[in-house]
């Protein structure tokens, strides 16, 4: 056979090895794009982040964090005594929930936690008058961990703290946000004053 005779063949074999890579390439470009669309779904980022997440239900709190600060406290259940007085676990490193409040995640009533203040340092609530708006606050349960989103700081005496107890503490409002309670501006010999968190589910 002629060179001339061998052309058709030649071109065929061509456009074979030509289709062939056109559906590599093809293949290749839809294996990457599932990729990244599987990227995209498993590690969320930014705002997509926030809006993935999803709360677990109700439960009762063991471990509380404050990641602004580096805190990582235990969470111990606590009733109100006779005195109608929340008082916080002995250990200044554990965090009281009360347990007639309302459960993380809740969606009515209020999340009630009480700590000591130390003035010499150590306790798990000692700084919580420096947080901010939008701070985070983590509540892990059993179930999964609760987030929320700090939306004021008061410190207030302790007068106006009893007359505002209902408001601040009480069950049938809130909408389900977590409240902190501690001391604060120790005078020397005692704490004048208390710090009230307030923080939104989000």
């Amino acid at each position: 056979m002629s060179a001339e005779d061998d052309t058709p063949r030649r071109g065929a074999a061509v456009r074979r090895r030509a289709a062939a890579v056109a559906r590599g390439v093809w293949v290749g470009l839809l294996v990457l794009g599932l990729g990244m669309t599987v990227t995209g779904a498993v590690l969320p980022a930014g705002d997509d982040a926030a809006r993935s997440y999803v709360a677990p239900a109700p439960a009762q709190p063991v471990r509380l964090k404050i990641p602004s600060q580096g805190v990582t406290a235990p969470v111990l259940a606590i009733g109100m005594s006779p005195g109608r007085v929340l008082q916080p676990p002995a250990d200044e490193q554990e965090v009281g929930w009360w347990d007639a409040s309302a459960r993380a995640g809740a969606a009515r009533g209020q999340t009630v936690f009480t700590g000591h203040t130390v003035h010499t340092g150590g306790g798990a609530l000692n700084r919580i008058p420096t947080l901010e708006k939008r701070d985070r606050v983590l509540v892990v349960t059993r179930k999964g961990t609760v987030r929320y989103r700090v939306t004021g700081v008061q410190v207030i005496s302790r007068a106006e703290l009893a007359e505002r107890a209902e408001a601040l503490f009480g069950q049938d409002h809130g909408r389900g946000r977590l409240v902190l309670a501690s001391c604060t501006d120790w005078d020397g010999t005692v704490f004048e004053n208390n710090v009230v968190v307030l923080a939104r589910r989000v």
